[in-house]
């Protein structure tokens, strides 16, 4: 009754706002329930703001900054991310313009660390003899900065956004998180508030630009006034009248100035290259970048962000690979929350790599790295548990610490290390459900991939802009056999729907096989506009798939069977820590025939079911049909092998991996179809490869395949991948360091394994 009743609910909204049902559905999820509550929503306007003075501290502000804006030197103490060097700059520009002694200080990751410290409070005073310090985005947490400040007699507001500890500064404070009601703002957001009372709306809307990338960076709810603020700014940067360092920075981004600016493109374009200086160097070039109205200097500041920001990525990159390595020694079964350290991490980069390795193993992180012998800490959490709580209960062990609930940064002792790392994980485990740790496919409605058109993309369109809080709605459909081809020889592969909706699976082209395999699947995807040469498209990008049955052809049973005996031992790894498995994490069982994965289901109805290949890094535990090779299985701390693994892979596999290997010789029973290469089939094969990749990388089966049929090779790809195994198993071929290379004498066809199989099996 209740969703009979929540369907006619629907369906009436849906003809009230002129909406999709599918889409109206999706928003009454989110809240928007009723009929004002949907048209708020999908009709924002600047007339719609909440008043400024609705924030606490805002009228005694506005009075002391009037004050010393007449008689007074104010310097504005920023912040070095994106949130606080945007507040900076509109503070910067609205008070100088309105004849303010102004300056700003924005401290160094290096030198200064976050927000307010006594060394550089006392340097900014000695620099700039302010009358009047406000900071932005920072403060909060500055109880004793506060009341040095007061003993120097400086006069300091401060305005805020984090979460405020037990204590508050003696000032007077502007931060909705002060009170109970007031809108959910960036720091940038409330200085733009700031500016609001002070100066009023019509002058402050031409700061938009400014605190919608904010705004959107600093990964606030895009809802209620931050959702009115970002489609007003982004009209703004999407304009051709953009301000000058703006203009530099998107032409150095790739993107041409007056083209629509997306909020994808403010968090994967601008933000990480206004970021970047203040990772890695000094965030002054980002603010002078946003201020300066020079074009030949902000072409120059705009480069240089570009280059910081090329390493940024790079070093982010090196330090989410050390992640990984540091993991393997790891508790990954009883740790509900991931705590690693290294001396020599850049600090600029961590909270970046802490995000990664948060979406990759499903855990909140911290990474720490070391300066002047204390650790200094960046967080990043997940979907449903509070980072910021975590470390509240964790206080007694850090120094300080501050942020959000999904992220935030903090200090401790290095002999504090192992203690927080204990206390924030039995916090997590006595207060969180397991079922926020298990393996998560979000769909915010089910589809029929028919359903999808211009039409219905071009509806989801007026729920931009997305971001926190009003995430891009992510849509399932059920499917069976999808005619997914190849892009090119890209690594992309891409389904047409219908004549003018594609569905496109960017580097999945290894999933190409289960794609087309007439299996019952569940596909999540993003549907986007695309326009190209004035033609309007629909692109829905592919996200996830769940198989819903595991039917492999007989063909790939045979493949996969095959290859077990093809695999050789490498030289021996390191042996890392392991703990045994829980009822989430830590056991991989695997095999190869269609009865024993029925029989394992049967016996682990919970346990996550894969084909050819385990899924991610993070260790499940898991069924794996068929494997194609040894990969993904370095975070296990058991795995099971179930029929009849050949010696050769199972010595393989326990040099390969830390894991507690058991074998399980339960007879194999497969279908043997009429592939399994003659002596002529191996000949030409070997001849081919001596042709087109004698002492060269040998890279994906597939494109081999594919460069030796151009030339000649006529056999299909099933018999082509059975007498590459058969050249590798009997060492007629082997890869070195990934060249190929070919032995010398002949070789008896008669020892092969795979060979055999045409028998019945082994």
């Amino acid at each position: 009754m209740e969703n009979i009743v929540t369907k006619n609910k629907i369906r009436a909204l849906s003809e009230k706002v002129g909406l999709n049902e599918i889409i109206t559905g999706l928003l009454v999820k989110r809240g928007f329930d009723t009929e004002s509550k949907l048209k708020e929503f999908l009709e924002p306007s600047l007339n719609k703001l909440s008043d400024p003075f609705v924030l606490k501290g805002m009228s005694e502000a506005v009075e002391i900054i009037n004050h010393h804006v007449n008689d007074g030197k104010i310097l504005v103490f920023g912040d070095y991310d994106c949130d606080g060097i945007g507040a900076s700059a509109i503070l910067n520009l609205a008070l100088s313009e309105h004849g303010a002694d102004i300056s700003v200080f924005i401290p160094t990751r290096v030198e200064d660390g976050y927000g307010l410290s006594e060394s550089s409070l006392r340097r900014a005073i000695e620099t700039y003899k302010p009358t009047l310090i406000v900071t932005v985005d920072c403060g909060i947490g500055s109880v004793e900065e506060v009341k040095l400040c007061n003993e120097l007699g400086v006069s300091i507001i401060v305005t805020d956004h984090h979460e405020p500890g037990d204590i508050l500064p003696d000032c007077i404070i502007v931060n909705p998180k002060i009170q109970e009601v007031a809108p959910e703002l960036c720091g940038c957001g409330v200085a733009y508030m700031l500016i609001r009372a002070l100066y009023g709306d019509r002058y402050a809307e031409q700061y938009l630009d400014i605190c919608a990338i904010s705004t959107i960076a600093d990964l606030v709810p895009l809802i209620g006034d931050n959702r009115i603020i970002a489609i007003e700014g982004l009209k703004i940067l999407s304009s051709t009248s953009v301000r000058t360092g703006i203009k530099s920075l998107l032409k150095v981004s790739g993107h041409r100035v007056g083209q629509q600016v997306s909020s994808g493109d403010v968090a994967f374009k601008l933000a990480p290259r206004l970021n970047a200086s203040g990772r890695l160097s000094n965030a002054e070039k980002s603010l002078k970048l946003i201020i300066g109205d020079n074009p030949y200097e902000a072409d120059l500041l705009a480069q240089e962000l570009e280059t910081e920001n090329r390493t940024r990525q790079t070093l982010c990159s090196q330090t989410i690979a050390e992640a990984r390595e540091l993991l393997l020694d790891y508790d990954l079964v009883n740790n509900r929350i991931i705590v690693l350290h290294k001396e020599d991490w850049e600090g600029g980069v961590i909270g970046i790599a802490a995000a990664k390795i948060a979406e990759e193993f499903r855990r909140p992180t911290v990474l720490f790295t070391t300066k002047n012998d204390i650790y200094k800490g960046s967080c990043r959490s997940i979907s449903g548990i509070n980072i910021h709580e975590v470390l509240s209960y964790s206080k007694d062990t850090v120094i300080q610490f501050g942020g959000h609930a999904m992220a935030a940064g903090l200090s401790i002792e290095p002999n504090k290390l192992n203690e927080f790392l204990s206390v924030s994980n039995q916090y997590i485990r006595d207060n969180y459900s397991d079922d926020l740790f298990r393996p998560s496919h979000a769909s915010d409605a089910q589809v029929d991939l028919r359903d999808i058109n211009l039409t219905f993309v071009n509806q989801l369109k007026r729920l931009e802009p997305f971001g926190m809080g009003n995430p891009k709605p992510t849509f399932s459909a059920e499917c069976t056999q999808m005619n997914f081809e190849r892009i090119k020889r890209l690594n992309h592969v891409k389904c047409v729907i219908a004549p003018q909706v594609e569905l496109i699976a960017f580097n999945e082209y290894e999933k190409l096989e289960i794609l087309r395999a007439p299996m019952r699947k569940t596909i999540f995807f993003n549907p986007d506009k695309d326009v190209f040469m004035g033609k309007e498209t629909v692109r829905c990008t592919y996200k996830d798939m769940v198989l819903n049955e595991v039917i492999p052809s007989d063909t790939d049973i045979l493949l996969s069977v095959a290859e077990r005996y093809s695999i050789k031992p490498t030289d021996e790894v390191k042996k890392h820590v392991r703990s045994a498995p829980d009822e989430i994490f830590g056991r991989l069982l695997v095999c190869w025939s269609k009865d024993t994965y029925k029989k394992l289901i049967d016996r682990h109805p919970n346990y996550v079911r894969v084909l050819n290949k385990v899924v991610g890094t993070n260790p499940y535990n898991a069924i794996l049909l068929a494997p194609r090779g040894i990969e993904n299985f370095d975070y296990y701390s058991n795995i099971e092998v179930y029929d009849n693994p050949p010696q050769n892979y199972v010595e393989a596999l326990e040099k390969a991996v830390s894991a507690e290997i058991i074998v399980h010789n339960n007879a194999l029973n497969i279908n043997i179809i009429d592939k399994l290469p003659d002596r002529n089939s191996l000949i030409k094969l070997y001849n081919s490869l001596r042709h087109e990749y004698k002492d060269c990388l040998i890279d994906n089966l597939s494109n081999v395949y594919y460069k030796c049929s151009l030339n000649g090779y006529s056999y299909d790809y099933t018999e082509f991948c059975l007498a590459y195994y058969v050249l590798l198993e009997l060492d007629i071929v082997y890869v070195d360091n990934g060249i190929l290379r070919f032995s010398a004498g002949k070789k008896d066809l008669s020892l092969s394994n795979i060979l055999k199989l045409a028998g019945g099996g082994l």
